[in-house]
């Protein structure tokens, strides 16, 4: 039997199942599912790209936060463990 082929119009394929996210596809609709725990959304397969793209940007844009926030947090914990000198 072909991968693709259906005998249930409604049958989901399942895309991806990873960290209680799941990506199907409707191939009779064209449609692909976006579930994430109770809540799932029905998407055009073509912005199944770019919401890949903008999460990726957006991972970025807070890996750069977190690493600025460390620094800064190493930086103010240098001078609150310094002593304080009496005048």
């Amino acid at each position: 039997m072909n991968y693709f082929t259906h005998t249930n119009p409604d049958e989901k394929i399942l895309l991806a199942n990873n960290f209680g996210i799941k990506l199907f596809y409707f191939r009779d609709k064209n449609i692909v599912e976006l579930e994430m725990g109770m809540t799932s959304l029905r998407l055009n397969p073509s912005l199944i790209q770019r919401i890949a793209n903008v999460m990726m940007k957006a991972s970025l844009q807070l890996d750069h936060i977190e690493a600025a926030n460390r620094r800064l947090e190493t930086g103010n914990s240098g001078l609150i463990n310094r002593p304080h000198m009496a005048h």
